[in-house]
């Protein structure tokens, strides 16, 4: 971050319904996340799952995890161990968290998950068991039973698991700044009860956390980047100008 200071501003709904559902998470719950985020995201997806993570970790709340991205579950994984240690949480495979790993086709694994969650996952195995058997996932039998489902991607999945899960399970997202309109529109008509939009949500997420935990250490990529790209929307908005200013002085010359 090169710029550490707060832009004023107001967080939005969708990231406001985003952190009250989360938050409303109890200890000890299990809530399903599809991690399709990769490095070449990693300037808003890794805040935003960074940001999500520090909040279940701090709630004691177990997740388990799959991607339709071959890169995306080492990725989300490193994630995982590196928020782990930030918070001191000692988070471990198995017994508070699962990697379910990899699924080449979205359309048929959360075909899958909704019709059947067991079945979906019956051949992935963690620390020597299998994953529907650990204490992450063991009590949960169908989708509907998990508090919530989140979605953290930078691609079309998004469309894809609201189709196949939203009459299913309560549903959050977290996308890029690119596909914030398209997914309010899943926002405002409540397909997803919430939604963290680029950057933008990530500082929003950052603020509320402040606000619910002032003692801890809640600045990450939000507050970290969203701050530097004003500086960089006004550094180009100046270049602009200054482009323009520069040929309506080169014409003047030439008429002259």
């Amino acid at each position: 971050a090169f710029c550490p200071f707060q832009v004023p501003g107001e967080t939005l709904p969708p990231a406001r319904d985003f952190f009250a559902r989360v938050m409303a998470l109890k200890e000890g719950q299990t809530v399903l996340i599809e991690s399709d985020w990769t490095k070449s995201t990693r300037g808003e997806s890794m805040g935003q799952f960074e940001a999500l993570l520090r909040i279940l970790m701090r709630k004691k709340v177990k997740f388990a995890f799959y991607s339709i991205d071959p890169q995306a579950p080492q990725v989300a994984e490193n994630t995982v161990k590196m928020v782990s240690d930030l918070e001191k949480a000692d988070y471990q495979a198995a017994r508070d968290y699962v990697r379910l790993g990899y699924f080449p086709n979205a359309e048929g694994v959360n075909q899958s998950v909704a019709t059947d969650v067991r079945k979906a996952f019956e051949t992935k195995t963690v620390s020597g068991m299998r994953a529907i058997d650990s204490p992450v996932l063991k009590d949960y039998k169908k989708v509907e039973d998990f508090p919530l489902y989140i979605i953290v991607t930078a691609s079309n999945s998004l469309n894809v698991a609201i189709e196949r899960l939203n009459t299913k399970v309560d549903m959050l997202a977290m996308v890029t700044g690119v596909m914030v309109p398209e997914t309010q529109v899943f926002y405002a008509s409540n397909q997803l009860k919430g939604m963290s939009g680029g950057l933008k949500g990530v500082y929003d997420l950052e603020t509320m956390m402040t606000k619910e935990w002032p003692d801890k250490q809640n600045a990450g990529k939000g507050m970290g980047y969203y701050p530097t790209l004003h500086v960089v929307l006004a550094l180009m908005i100046l270049t602009v100008v200054l482009g323009n200013v520069g040929m309506f002085l080169s014409r003047r010359r030439r008429q002259a």
